[in-house]
This record gives C-alpha cells, structure tokens and sequence, in this order.
C-alpha cells in the first residue's frame, strides 16, 4: 500500500480542507494515509493523525517555537512514499524531503506573492518588495518538487506556469454531502438576517458589511476567526449593536449556522489576491448549498456565477448603501430569494462540490505513484 503523508504547521488537524476532504478522501482511494498536525494524535476516518501539539498563533510564533521543523522531523520519522505540503513555512523542509529521494506536493491554499501585498503588518512601501522576494523563494523550491496544487487561475493565468512541473488546479469546494438544501420554513431567529461565516477581517470587507446591514436595519450574524484588535474595533462602531457574533463554529456546527440566516454574504474588498482570482470563496458554495441567495463583491469570478445560475447579486463591496439596498431588497422578497436559493442549490449540487475535485487529487496521487 503506497503510504502518504499530509504535513502542516499552520492548520490544526480538523482543518476542513485538509484532514475532511484531502486525507479523508485519500484515505477512501485505498492509500495509507498520515497527517502531521498541531494537536493530539487519534485516528479517525482512515487516517493515523499524528499530533505535534498546540498551535502558537500567528506565522512568526510559530517558527520562533520551532512548529515547521518539529513537524518535518515527525514526517520524516514516517518515512513515506509521498509528502504533501500545505504551508510556504515548510518550503524549507520541501527541498530537505526531496533530497530524501520523496515524491513532493505543496499545496498552494492561497497565492501567498498576492496575499502579501494586502498585509496590514507589512508597511505599504515594502510590500511589492517582500511579495518579490518571497515569489523568487518559492520557485527556487517549488522547481524541483513533483507537482504544485492550486485552486485557480489568476487574471486567467496560471501564476506557476514555468515554475513547477506540474500544476494541478483542485478548488476548496464544499462537501456534497454537507448541502442541506433549502429550509422549508424560517428558523426561529432567522427573520431580517444576514449572515458571514468566515475570516473576519478588514479585507473581507466586514466593516463596510457592518454599516451596510445596520443601514438596512437587518442582522447580521458573523462566525469565524478574528484578532482580538479587530474584533473590538468593531466593536466599539455604533452600528455594530446589528451584529451577532458567534465565534468560531466547529465543522459540524456550520449547517446550524446556515440555517439561521436568510442571506450569506460575500462581499471581500478589491485588494491584494481578492479581485483577480477566478474562482470564490468556499462560503459561497457553502451557502448555495444550504439554499441561500448569495450577495457578493462584483468581480469578474462573481459575474460569471451570477449569469450560469442566477443565485446571486454582485455588489461594490466599498459602497455601503447599494450592500444596503440589496440586502434588504432580497429579506423584503422572499419569493425571490427562495427562487435564487433554489437554483444555487441545484448548482452546487451538479457542480460546485468537493467530488468533483477529490478525482483530480486521486488521479495526481495515482499518476505520482505508478
């Protein structure tokens, strides 16, 4: 049995995408199947979860604490057929495992050279420098690895194009058997409610979401991740008396989410990797899933979206009084929300759905280990 390995330093070992669909599914296909991970050790769905403790928050805590080293040592003790990568900070340790003789995946979640640029942290004038000098790394790496794993084009391009092997386009979509499909009647609490579940941050666009429901006199409900400076920035706005927020929601808790609100939002800021990318956040397909219409940022992926299925409207997610009028325009009517919710949910079903990607990712491994 060929025996593969999963490794990351920044993702605990639930992560949706890593250990529920790309292990999990891997597991199924008949591979033996390891995953080194913040957290404790356990075995579940067919994968050996190998625990490398708690998770310092933040990439400089990490690496200061040694995570990324501890979890290539743990990964290389395994001694596997395949390693599969999911962090920029175990570039280091990608080269190290090919000179080990390792067939060698990184998986690029997000394109980290534009991810750079939106930054808080990193002061403006800086930005396109460090986003150089981090693309320049990460072809000197990624050139002599096996394949590279992205989600989608950039502008239409494929930004490893010339700098890996092989490039494999695998979106984050949604499990299908997560879809719940459209509630038949209101759930308590849902009543004038929107809602987001997701990184909340300033370049999701949460405080213009924040305004824009408040003006529209609806509520919102928030759930997902948040630094604590944030959160009570947010905080202290008036407008924010609209908003509920729910923390950050187990995996299994999310279809509860979905079905307390009547609306999901969407609505990123044209910044950094946001408004070029051509695909969208797996929210998007998460709340098709759970019949809801959708409202998000009007960018080329969105508009694309909007004229195959009709399940959602695009908004300028910087203009708070058109997030307003859309958001109330479709609580105010709920035939046609219950319309649009209805045809999103037959897309995400026949489309938009992790079994679909999980064959390119079973066919790469097979490909790898012939």
């Amino acid at each position: 049995m060929i025996k593969i390995c999963h490794v990351t330093s920044a993702h605990n070992s639930s992560d949706t995408r890593v250990f529920h669909k790309e292990c999990s599914s891997l597991a199924r296909a008949g591979f033996d199947v390891y995953l080194v991970a913040p957290g404790d050790s356990r075995e579940e769905n067919g994968v050996h979860v190998v625990g490398i403790g708690p998770k310092p928050m933040g990439t400089l805590n990490r690496i200061r604490k040694g995570m990324p080293g501890r979890a290539y040592r743990k990964a290389l003790e395994l001694d596997c057929d395949v390693y599969h990568i999911h962090d920029p900070e175990l570039l280091p340790y990608a080269s190290r495992l090919k000179k080990h003789g390792k067939a060698v995946i990184f998986d690029s979640h997000e394109f980290y050279s534009l991810l750079i640029e939106e930054k808080e942290y990193v002061p403006g004038p800086l930005r396109k420098t460090a986003a150089g000098i981090y693309t320049a790394y990460e072809t000197s790496v990624i050139r002599r690895l096996d394949a590279v794993i992205t989600p989608c084009t950039v502008d239409g391009r494929n930004l490893f194009a010339g700098r890996a092997r092989r490039t494999v386009f695998i979106d984050n979509l949604p499990m299908q058997e997560s879809f719940q499909g459209p509630a038949e009647s209101l759930s308590p609490g849902s009543e004038n409610t929107v809602g987001y579940l997701g990184s909340v941050s300033k370049s999701r666009g949460i405080t213009q979401l924040v305004r824009a429901c408040y003006a529209a006199g609806a509520k919102l409900r928030l759930a997902g991740p948040v630094w604590p400076a944030y959160l009570e920035e947010l905080r202290a706005m008036e407008e924010f008396s609209c908003v509920e927020y729910e923390g950050v929601l187990p995996f299994k808790e999310t279809a509860g989410f979905f079905r307390r609100i009547r609306v999901g939002m969407s609505t990123l800021l044209p910044v950094g990797q946001y408004d070029r990318i051509d695909n969208l956040p797996t929210k998007v397909f998460e709340y098709m899933g759970s019949g809801l219409p959708v409202i998000l940022s009007d960018n080329r992926a969105s508009r694309r979206l909007a004229e195959e299925s009709g399940c959602c409207v695009c908004v300028d997610p910087e203009d708070e009084a058109q997030m307003a009028l859309a958001i109330r325009t479709l609580l105010d009517d709920p035939e046609r929300a219950a319309e649009m919710g209805n045809r999103g949910f037959r897309a995400a079903t026949e489309h938009y759905n992790w079994t679909n990607e999980e064959k390119k990712l079973i066919n790469l491994y097979r490909e790898l280990t012939l």
